[in-house]
């Protein structure tokens, strides 16, 4: 089982889900596709973290600490000007919560939201 969401975790997912767009040519996504997944916030927890050392991307995992993996993926992005993010989802579970650094900076945290664009 995996460990609580931190606050800024919690609210970049949540970010993510309500405002960021589909990555590259994905489709649109239903409105109550994110209402569903916005409540599953609530139950989900980090799984393991990236092996790169330099991100603090996770793991998401349901109530039952299973991370889905594979299946129909969408995959959401949203933008801080020294790197991207992007949500996957995968067979309409949150799956992944990625922070992709444009640079060689490290990073320990995800940004505040209020530095994120679209």
């Amino acid at each position: 089982m995996g460990r609580p969401l931190t606050e800024r975790e919690r609210d970049v997912l949540t970010f993510m889900i309500e405002r960021a767009v589909p990555f590259a040519d994905d489709r649109p996504v239903p409105a109550g596709s994110r209402e569903r997944w916005r409540q599953s916030v609530p139950s989900t927890t980090a799984g393991r973290g990236c092996a790169c050392g330099t991100c603090p991307s996770i793991d998401l995992e349901d109530q039952h600490g299973q991370t889905p993996d594979g299946g129909d993926r969408i995959v959401l992005s949203a933008h801080h000007p020294k790197a991207s993010l992007l949500l996957f989802i995968d067979d309409d579970r949150l799956s992944y919560l990625e922070l992709a650094p444009h640079g060689d900076e490290v990073w320990d945290h995800f940004p505040p939201v209020a530095e994120l664009s679209l």
